[in-house]
This record gives C-alpha cells, structure tokens and sequence, in this order.
C-alpha cells in the first residue's frame, strides 16, 4: 500500500474560526502555479494512483482537481474524514480497511495530515515531529500490521528552487523512487 499526503497548495486568508468563511477559502493563482509545478514533477515517480480523497474545504478540493489533472485514470472522491476538524483517528481507521495493493491519495490540512502520518509511523501524534508546507507532500509505503515508512517528503520551497539545470537531476532521482 502506498499512501501519498498532500497539503493544499497556499490559499487566500488565514484560519478563519468563522467556519464557513474558512470553508470558502480558495486557492491563490501562486498556491496553483507552484501547486501545478510540484505535481508535474512528481508525476515522474508516481506514475498511477487508484483514489484521490480530498477535504471538503474549497482550498483542498481545488488542489485535489489539480492533482487530478496529472491522474485522470483515478478517482476523486471527498471525504469527511479529511476535513481540518474531524479527529485525524477516523482517517488512520478508515486507510486499515483499504485494499492493500493500492495507491490512495489524500489532500488536506495540516496538522490534520501529519497527525494521521505520525499514527501510521508508530509515533506519538500529539508530539509536533514535522509539519507539511502548503502544498507539500509525504509518501509513505508499507501496511497496517507491517507498519509504514516514509519514503518521500518534499516542501515546494524546494521545488521551486529547482532550476532547469538540476531538474534532469532531480527527474532522476525521482524516477527510482
């Protein structure tokens, strides 16, 4: 099983305790830009991915049509379970019971998304161990009762400081992940 953690990409505003203007909340034409940049990349080294579950906030659900734009053959469904303020236990439960030979993406919030990463590395998830930048990713191989590990974890910072010279290398590198 692969499991593939996306924040999504830089929206307008900042957390808003109005629940409805914070659901509302969209991308930025930079959140997309860098959004579509990041992708484009990773679509080098993850070639298929079976389901693509998104958040039902605005910002999550446009960044999850992007990322579905690289992966028409998948799935887009949204689900409760990613919204920024289910209990991240319900998703970590809700993955035991996908089949296991597949490739499940999820597109979030963070801390949301690294409290169900750090459940599923056997760490503690009230500890802060690392967060995901706005449209960064995670990757993480493995099982439910094999556990997982982290097989990738990229911040757009980084990306965007790829020029075209180091891009063949950084090609590369994702294409034996």
């Amino acid at each position: 099983m692969k499991l593939i953690f996306l924040r999504h990409g830089l929206a307008e505003g900042h957390f808003d305790l109005d629940q409805d203007a914070d659901f509302m909340r969209e991308l930025t034409d930079e959140g997309r830009k860098k959004l579509k940049k990041t992708l484009s990349l990773f679509k080098v080294a993850q070639k298929k991915i079976d389901v693509i579950f998104t958040s039902p906030l605005a910002r999550a659900v446009q960044s999850a049509e992007i990322f579905w734009e690289h992966y028409k053959d998948s799935d887009l469904e949204i689900m409760a379970d990613l919204d920024i303020l289910d209990d991240p236990v319900h998703l970590v439960e809700y993955i035991s019971f996908l089949p296991t030979d597949g490739t499940y993406a999820f597109v979030g919030h963070d801390p949301h998304l690294t409290k169900v990463i750090a459940a599923l590395l056997a760490l503690h998830p009230e500890h802060d161990f690392m967060s995901l930048r706005k449209g960064g990713l995670c990757v993480l191989e493995g099982g439910m009762w094999k556990g997982f590990t982290m097989e990738l974890l990229i911040s757009p910072k980084f990306l965007n400081q790829v020029t075209e010279k180091r891009k063949s290398a950084l090609v590369k590198a994702l294409k034996e992940l």
